[in-house]
């Protein structure tokens, strides 16, 4: 089975946009236990948490919660995805 290719979220949280192929997969977490789930690439991994905090702010807007915790998944290549597709 191919996995699923997916782009950069980063122009999702601040409106910019980004072309490249996410190469992580974040899931951050508040302290009562909501989720989101964002796919960044290599350029943009480093503002991980930032990120994640304005995805939690614009997903629950009226609560002001905070980003208790990260997790990093880092996803296949793209030389990797063509490569199991053949």
């Amino acid at each position: 089975m191919p996995k699923t290719v997916a782009l950069c979220g980063f122009g999702l949280v601040t409106g910019e946009s980004c072309p490249a192929l996410a190469a992580y997969r974040i899931e951050a977490r508040t302290n009562d236990r909501r989720q989101v789930v964002l796919h960044l690439c290599s350029d943009h991994i480093h503002r991980a948490w930032q990120l994640a905090q304005k995805a939690v702010d614009k997903k629950f807007r009226d609560e002001k919660l905070r980003v208790r915790s990260i997790h990093l998944h880092q996803l296949q290549q793209k030389a990797q995805i063509a490569e199991a597709a053949s």
